[in-house]
């Protein structure tokens, strides 16, 4: 028979239960308000096939922007509205394997339900309209969306102490306000960053002028990718964690269903799938237009394949048409 504790160890052993049970009290009041600081969106989710699956957003909405990034980031042709400048679905399995696939945003989608657009632009009609197409033209199904608006992706690099990119030549996009002017490595904060994902009409510095970067439209998607690869890679801890969501509270939406627990497995996920490198691009067949389209191939659908889900009826998409000369 154990010995009984004495009077002394029993109050410093109630004293440390006591301890333990207010510290888990006070992480799951925090987390409960770190969360609740995100606002929600009015969206039904389909869901997915096995596993939970998260649609990840990355908005271009100037609306949500404060006064001084509104007139900054101001664009005459996208005055108002919202499309989706990147689109993420990432997935566990029920086998708990994480993995990400970034579809592009210009992807030729709805042909046949009698709805013909590119795949971000579906984003203006809201969150569920987004959630709709994906299922309906793509045939993926999610469990839970998050929105991460311009600023969001500022303050996300800024708490993750900014990422790293190299150039083979000194870099610039004055339209999106991306400046290096040296070439090989850098690290961006989060202003940088950010001109770095939009970039589309890049000049490189070659024998003293400045020359467009032919097809750069192209590498938007996978810098993108890069930059939330490092900046996921960053969350290296629960303190990291807590930075980067409290920065991002106000920036982010999500599904009323995406609540504290959610919330922690799709952090979870995600690094997971970073750090295993399970995080990949669907190929398409992209013009060279003014106005960048890309088309399904075979080898979209085979990497849209793993990520489909029954419940969601694809629609046959039509022939790609012909890309008129550039």
């Amino acid at each position: 028979m154990p010995p009984t504790p004495s009077p002394a160890r029993r109050r410093l052993l109630l004293a440390a239960g006591a301890a333990v049970v207010a510290i888990v009290a006070a992480v799951a009041v925090d987390a409960a308000v770190l969360v609740h600081r995100i606002p929600t969106v009015e969206v039904t989710p389909p869901g997915s096939r096995d596993g939970t699956a998260y649609l990840l957003l990355a908005s271009d909405s100037r609306d949500r922007l404060p006064a001084g990034d509104r007139e900054r980031y101001a664009d005459r042709a996208q005055a108002t509205g919202e499309r989706a400048d990147l689109v993420l679905v990432l997935r566990r399995t029920a086998a708990g394997e994480a993995e990400v696939l970034s579809i592009p945003r210009d992807l030729y989608v709805g042909a046949r339900a009698g709805d013909p657009h590119r795949l971000g632009l579906a984003l203006e009609g809201g969150a569920q309209t987004m959630v709709t197409s994906l299922c309906r033209d793509l045939g993926i199904g999610v469990d839970h969306v998050a929105i991460l608006d311009f600023r969001g992706l500022i303050d996300l690099v800024d708490s993750t102490g900014g990422v790293l990119v190299s150039t083979r030549e000194p870099l610039r996009d004055l339209k999106a306000g991306l400046s290096l002017p040296r070439a090989g490595r850098h690290r961006l904060g989060g202003e940088q960053a950010l001109a770095w994902v939009r970039s589309r009409q890049p000049e490189v510095l070659r024998d003293g002028r400045w020359t467009p970067l032919a097809g750069a439209d192209r590498t938007r998607t996978s810098h993108a990718v890069d930059v939330l690869e490092q900046a996921a890679a960053g969350l290296d801890g629960p303190v990291a964690a807590h930075r980067a969501l409290w920065a991002l509270g106000p920036r982010l939406r999500r599904d009323d269903g995406l609540g504290v627990r959610a919330t922690a497995s799709l952090a979870l996920d995600l690094r997971a799938a970073v750090a295993a490198g399970r995080v990949r691009t669907a190929p398409a067949r992209s013009t060279s237009t003014e106005v960048p389209v890309a088309f399904a191939t075979a080898e979209t659908r085979a990497a849209l394949a793993p990520f489909q889900t029954p419940s969601c009826t694809t629609a046959p998409q039509a022939p790609a048409p012909q890309a008129p000369a550039p």
